[in-house]
């Protein structure tokens, strides 16, 4: 529908809009048409007795004087004939006595959005009433705003219009309707949306049930549109759509069986992986016939299956008989059949029992004196052995438990070789033993099958003579040849149909997600009864055009002649946060999201962490040996990308490394630079520029401190002074002057140097997150935070922490070895550098201290590093912390006292504006529960405007909250702040901290490792078993170098490295500006939906992998 409805008469629901009064024209300079959006319910279908409801609970008193009545009527189409029209007074619509009868008779006709052609009068107003409601709005600058009034109630109501659902977008043609909320939770819609998330806008979106699914699967291709579900207090079975929600998840679960015999079918076929490219929706008819092909294919398998088990365990049983008749027979052979009924029928003895435990091979049984013997046989001929096959891990188990149920009375004999046989739904092997059990009378026969059954043998029938049972044996070899040939006939008819569904199911697979998807957002929708759905979405403000053509493109798909209606609505709601990435910058995005998602339109941390997290990261690291190891990393993964996705690996480490590539290139490259800057690498230093200290010892005296050294046996250390020994004009130009590092002291220089740099960088970084602060509070126009919060906070950073900083930077640039006048003071050297902690320390204590370097007498202080080293620094120092403190209170109060103000003057607003509406009317009032009869709308007035102006002023939730609250609030985040500055100062030390725990690390293993192994056989006195010992220890240490220095430099202290920046992102840098208490934009896209469906797949089959490589 076009918003310009100069252009258009009649809408694509066949509503034909026009005044009464004066025919349309389009030239006609004193009408305008206006589009009405009823945002009070997902759909004016439903505009019935709960949307009077809610209009006399939400009523204002905004107008002007009478304006002129006018007639409203609305023509409808019907099954879009234009020769039958139905004529539907409006005004007729909202009177009567049984007026909500008439409304819901009436929202068959309304649809959900429609045009009224207003007469313009009266500077400006709108005006249309009847007997019972009144729609007065007033036209401001491009926008205007109905409210609604209660004729009906004899009570004035002066309460303004403060809750979503009783405010009414009334645009002028040609502009669209911007929400309050919108106007300051927006920017430029072309702003880069790294910086702040992308605009969003909450639409209503009206489809006509015959193209619902065209529609939203077409939105589903792009991936712009994060539907809201208006239907969750409903249970997933009680919506419209459960039906067909109900066939896709069984479909989906008969494509998961199919899947599943391909899967495990053998000679074993991979499953086809699904096309991304195409994300077009079936037809319904095509999914009908893929339902009916499911069906088929379903029940054809299941048919194989229980076909292939029948066979399968006809064939395991004719093998295991077969197993049974041989042992059987050989039994028999070796003991003759009437040797063995004559020996049962004498009556036991020991000799006997011994005897038959030799030829049963019972040895290791009880004692036959433990209990009473009976005889085997007796008079009858029954029954006297059962033979059978048992698995083959409880023989023994079995062999136990009948000789005890048995009271010795039965004897087992099991074959002393296993066979194989296939389990006929698995497939799996399972080894299987047979056995023989000889027993006298019924009573022993029962307990033998019960003890047969408890271990899930299988008892087979052998005949009594040789004869017959190699005739059975020759009957069931037979068998098994037939049994053979059916099953591997069926295998390949089996296998032929899996080849061919290898290739279908994939794209069965990728129609069913799309329908199933389709189908659980229409699910989201609400349905009246002619057939509409009506939902509310976000859509990026960048995708509205986007949405709108897809839109029309399933317009067209579906072939319907009601065209989509896609509408935007005011909301109060917090939109969701999208930030648009890109494969470089989604890493460092999913860094500050899993502190937390941002607000909407909050400053975005991510494109500063794409610097600061590597660079202190660097810090901590800080060898350009192993930053060039970890480039190369980074590089390598980069190079391979494709190659590795296309593998795709699950392997949940490696894609957590893969995922970090480019960052762990950044920190690679940083490690790099800040390994320059430390002159590190591996532990030793490059003197690249040459260094700017020299020996100053002459010949003869180093010969004098090296005989010294050899007869006390020790080493001695030489002092370089640097007002002998180093050249101010050849200062090292970049890094750390190389004789550090084999100067004794190093470790205090470096120290020193690291822990002020920390300090400097720790500073710098917090008070960037100040400012950053700014921008929110002046793009969400909450002005009273800039100078409540932020101003406040700048100063006492400044008075404090930036202070410090100077303080630091002052005495590297100042101070140094030599003697003369810094700062107004005479200097005499190095021992009076000024100490910057003890300083700061004396600075909170205001503990006097002496001025300059040198008392009256000329002689240096005796504590000369603690006095004041510049002129007036007293003073400086008082008014600092006067004013650090200053800044502590109007953080705590400033605030809450403001919001106090505002919303006393509001409320006096309020009371003024309905006194004077009571006066305006002429009504006197007896008693404060007195009627009001109001005579006509009131006017809107300049009370109005100032009152409206406050409902405008963004003075955030704290007005909802008792004026406590907000004094509890605000006095938590200044304590947080004030504390925070200094723990989070003292927190940034770490980057020192860990920089000198790498570096010592890396020292220790350059010398205790590789040195070590390297000079070890220097000590050996014969040199020809030393030069053919050397190169294998020395290529032994490194290789323990090697692995020591990847295990434990780079990749424990580069994970320790990471989490510590980490750490100081999330706590010390993003608590300045970023809340992180927004939710993410879940857009409705077909290929995530996709995406997931094929990782259940590829699990499926490694699962099924893991499976056969078991078996």
């Amino acid at each position: 529908m076009s918003d310009n409805f100069h252009d258009v008469t009649e809408n694509s629901q066949g509503y034909r809009f026009f005044n009464t009064r004066e025919p349309f024209s389009r030239h006609h300079s004193s009408h305008h048409w206006h589009r009405l959006n009823f945002d009070v319910l997902p759909k004016v279908a439903n505009f019935s007795r709960r949307f009077i409801a809610r209009v006399r609970e939400n009523l204002a008193n905004f107008g002007s004087a009478p304006a002129e009545e006018e007639e409203l009527s609305i023509e409808r189409a019907r099954d879009g004939q234009d020769d039958r029209r139905e004529h539907i007074d409006l005004s007729e619509i909202f009177s009567g006595e049984n007026h909500n009868t008439q409304l819901q008779e009436a929202s068959g006709i309304l649809g959900g959005v429609f045009n009224l052609n207003f007469d313009k009068s009266l500077e400006g107003h709108h005006h249309f009433q009847s007997d019972h409601l009144d729609l007065d709005s007033s036209s401001q600058s491009t926008q205007d705003v109905i409210y609604l009034r209660d004729m009906s109630t004899t009570t004035s109501i002066s309460e303004p219009i403060l809750h979503q659902s009783a405010k009414i977008n009334l645009t002028p043609p040609g502009k669209n309707p911007i929400s309050s909320h919108q106007k300051k939770m927006s920017d430029k819609s072309d702003e880069i949306s790294m910086f702040r998330s992308e605009p969003m806008k909450l639409y209503q979106m009206i489809l006509v049930k015959e193209a619902a699914f065209e529609c939203v699967a077409e939105l589903g291709k792009h991936g712009n549109v994060q539907f809201i579900d208006l239907n969750a207090k409903l249970s997933l079975y009680s919506r419209s759509f459960v039906k067909q929600m109900r066939r896709c998840e069984e479909m989906e679960r008969k494509l998961r069986f199919l899947e599943k015999q391909v899967i495990t079918c053998k000679p074993g076929l991979d499953p086809k992986s699904i096309d991304f490219g195409d994300l077009s929706a079936p037809t319904q008819a095509e999914m009908i016939q893929l339902e009916h092909k499911l069906d088929q294919l379903e029940k054809e398998f299941l048919d194989l299956n229980n076909n292939d088990y029948a066979l399968r365990r006809n064939l395991n049983s004719s093998r295991e008989f077969l197993h049974v008749m041989k042992l059987v027979d050989e039994f028999f052979q070796v003991h003759k059949e009437e040797e063995a009924k004559a020996r049962f029928e004498r009556s036991a003895t020991t000799d006997d029992i011994e005897m038959f435990s030799k030829s049963f091979g019972f040895g290791g049984l009880p004692s036959s004196n433990e209990l009473p013997m009976t005889p085997l046989l007796g008079a009858d001929d029954n029954a006297w052995f059962v033979a059978g096959v048992l698995p083959l891990d409880k023989k023994e188990s079995f062999e136990r438990v009948l000789w005890r149920a048995c009271r010795r009375t039965a004897f087992v004999r099991t074959s002393d070789s296993h066979f194989l046989v296939n389990d006929p739904v698995t497939l799996e092997p399972l080894p299987k033993c047979v056995f023989i059990v000889f027993f006298k009378g019924e009573s022993l026969r029962l307990i033998v099958e019960k003890v047969c059954d408890g271990f899930n043998a299988t008892q087979y029938p052998c005949p009594k003579s040789s004869k017959d049972r190699k005739m059975k044996m020759s009957e069931t070899e037979g068998r098994m040849n037939d049994l053979t040939v059916v099953i591997d006939t069926t295998q390949t008819h089996r296998y032929t149909i899996l080849k061919d569904l290898s290739y279908e199911l994939p794209i069965w697979l990728k129609n069913i997600q799309i329908q199933k998807s389709v189908f659980g957002v229409m699910n989201m929708f609400t349905v009246d009864t002619n057939g509409f759905l009506a939902g509310e979405c976000w859509i990026p403000a960048a995708a509205e055009e986007n949405v709108r053509q897809a839109l029309h493109d399933g317009f067209k798909a579906s072939g319907t002649e009601v065209e989509p209606i896609l509408n935007e609505l005011w909301t109060n709601a917090p939109p969701p946060t999208l930030h648009k990435t890109n494969k470089f910058t989604r890493v460092f995005q999913s860094i500050v999201d899993s502190y937390g998602v941002g607000q909407y339109r909050e400053v975005n941390p991510a494109p500063y962490t794409i610097i600061t997290f590597p660079f202190l990261f660097a810090i901590m690291f800080g060898d350009a040996a192993h930053g060039a190891i970890l480039l190369l990393a980074g590089l390598f993964f980069i190079k391979n990308e494709r190659k590795i996705e296309a593998k795709k690996i699950r392997d949940e480490i490696f894609n957590t490394f893969y995922g970090g590539r480019y960052i762990m290139m950044l920190m690679g490259l940083f490690s790099i630079y800040t390994g320059f800057l430390y002159n590190d690498a591996f532990a030793k230093s490059f003197n690249v520029f040459g260094s700017g200290w020299s020996n100053s010892y002459n010949e003869t005296q180093l010969d004098w401190w090296i005989a010294r050294a050899y007869r006390k046996k020790r080493e001695f250390a030489l002092e370089l002074v640097p007002e002998k020994s180093f050249d101010y004009e050849k200062t090292y130009p970049f890094g750390v002057d190389p004789i550090w590092n084999i100067a004794d002291n190093r470790l205090s220089f470096l120290n020193s140097m690291k822990m002020k740099a920390s300090v400097v960088i720790g500073i710098t970084q917090m008070t960037f997150g100040v400012f950053l602060s700014v921008l929110n509070h002046i793009h969400f126009k909450s002005y009273i935070d800039v100078i409540t919060n932020f101003i406040p906070q700048v100063i006492f950073l400044s008075c404090i922490f930036i202070y410090l900083c100077i303080q630091i930077i002052v005495k590297w640039i100042f101070f140094n070895v030599n003697a003369g006048d810094i700062l107004g003071y005479a200097y005499p050297g190095s021992h009076c550098a000024p100490s910057l902690l003890i300083g700061l320390i004396n600075m909170f204590m205001f503990k006097k201290r002496n001025e300059g370097y040198y008392d009256q007498d000329g002689k240096v202080y005796r504590n000369c590093h603690l006095g004041y080293w510049y002129p007036n620094q007293r003073l400086v120092e008082t008014v600092l912390i006067s004013i650090a403190v200053a800044c502590i209170p109007i953080m705590l109060l400033g605030k809450p006292l403001w919001v106090r103000f505002v919303t006393s003057k509001r409320h006096k607003l309020q009371e003024t504006k309905s006194l004077k509406s009571i006066k305006r009317n002429g009504t006197t009032v007896s008693a404060p529960t007195s009627p009001v009869v109001e005579t006509g709308p009131p006017r809107f007035t300049q009370e109005d405007a100032e009152l409206l102006l406050a409902d405008e002023l963004d003075i955030g939730d704290d007005i909802h909250h008792s004026l406590t609250d907000i004094f509890v609030h605000q006095a938590i985040h200044t304590i947080e702040f004030v504390l925070g500055c200094v723990s989070h100062t003292a927190s940034y030390l770490r980057l020192w901290a860990l920089s000198l725990a790498h570096a010592q690390l890396s020292e220790v293993m350059w010398h205790m490792v590789l040195m070590q192994g390297i000079h070890s056989m220097d000590t050996i006195e014969n040199k020809d078993v030393a030069f053919y010992l050397q190169p294998i220890v020395a290529s032994i240490s490194f290789l323990i170098f090697a692995i020591l220095s990847l295990s434990i430099l780079i990749m424990m202290e580069g994970l320790s490295a990471f989490l510590h920046a980490l750490r100081l992102h999330w706590v010390e840098f993003q608590s300045k500006f970023y809340l992180g208490t927004g939710h993410p934009f879940h857009a409705f896209y077909l290929k995530e939906s996709l995406e997931n469906a094929q990782l259940i797949t590829e699990e499926t089959d490694r699962l099924a992998d893991i499976s056969r490589g078991q078996h």
